[in-house]
Order: structure tokens, then sequence, then C-alpha cells
């Protein structure tokens, strides 16, 4: 390792991505078998299979965001000539994914509550051809519209402080 080079560590940013995945697989997980609730069994099945392909394509899908955030920042700062390399620019920008986890850990388990505790209407094959909008009335009756709002605002502030936490990522590395 040169002189003044500081070791690469990424266990820390893979432990963060890690719970975020898992945290919002967990999520989709649930949400999906809840939904799943108001079809006929025949029906049903098709959710929980997509529950399960979704529950792998979020945990695949997290590390695929975390890898092509980090190429697209490298690339960026290759342009502009720095010189760091790109496991210190991984690195970094698995650190930018801590305010996902941070917002996730408040959002999640508050709409997870509400999840829980819907009573979930039955709706026949027959309802769904007549009125395919019964499916975002069904999802709208979920999760209250405050919550909705509460999450944007929540999600709007975690999209900033991770933008602000990968400039800094975007400039480490050449240093």
């Amino acid at each position: 390792m040169p002189n003044g080079a500081k070791e690469v560590k990424i266990r820390r940013p893979l432990v963060i991505v890690l719970a975020l995945a898992i945290l919002v697989s967990t999520y989709q997980y649930l949400l999906v078998t809840k939904i799943s609730q108001a079809f006929p069994a025949e029906i049903a099945r098709f959710f929980t299979v997509g529950a399960y392909i979704g529950v792998a394509s979020s945990l695949i899908g997290v590390f695929a965001v975390w890898l092509i955030t980090a190429a697209i920042m490298h690339a960026t700062s290759a342009f502009f000539d720095g010189k760091g390399s790109f496991r210190r620019t991984f690195e970094f920008t698995g650190y930018g994914f801590l305010p996902s986890l941070v917002g996730s850990l408040i959002t999640i388990p508050t709409s997870a509550y509400y999840v829980l505790n819907a009573e979930i209407p039955k709706i026949s094959m027959e309802q769904l051809q007549q009125n395919p909008q019964i499916m975002k009335s069904l999802i709208l009756s979920i999760i209250p519209q405050d919550l909705i709002y509460s999450n944007l605002i929540i999600n709007l502030a975690v999209t900033v402080w991770s933008l602000t936490l990968w400039t800094f990522a975007e400039r480490m590395p050449a240093t």
C-alpha cells in the first residue's frame, strides 16, 4: 500500500446495504402476502410466488443499485481527473445508503403496522375484470393517505442526505 493510502474497508458499508436490503425485502413480502388475501386461493398462489421473487429481486436489486451508483460516481470522478480506486468509491458509496436505512427504519415499521392491521376485503375475478381500479382502492385502503405523505417527506429528506454523502464519496477517493 502506498504511503498515506488508507485501507479500503467494505464491511461496514456491506452491513448497511445488507440491512437495507433485508428490511425492504421483508416489507415487500409482507405487503404482497397481505394483498394476496383479497383474492381466491388459486390467484393468491401467484401472489405468493411473486412475493418470493420480489424478495430475491429486492435483495439483489439493492446491491445492484450500490454497484451501479459506485460505477457512475467513479466514472464521473475519472472524467474530472479523479485518481482514487474503484474499491474506495464503492466503499464510500455504500455509506451513502445509511440515510436510506435510517429512513426505512422509520417508515417501514409504521407502514407494516397498518398493513398487518388492515382488514382485506375479498375480491372476486368478476369484480377485478369489471373494475381494474379496484386494486388501487385496495392498496389505498391498506395504507392511509397521511402515512403516504409523511413517508414521502421522509424519503425526500433521506434522498437529500444520501446525495450529500455521495458528494463526499465523489471527492474522497481521490485523496
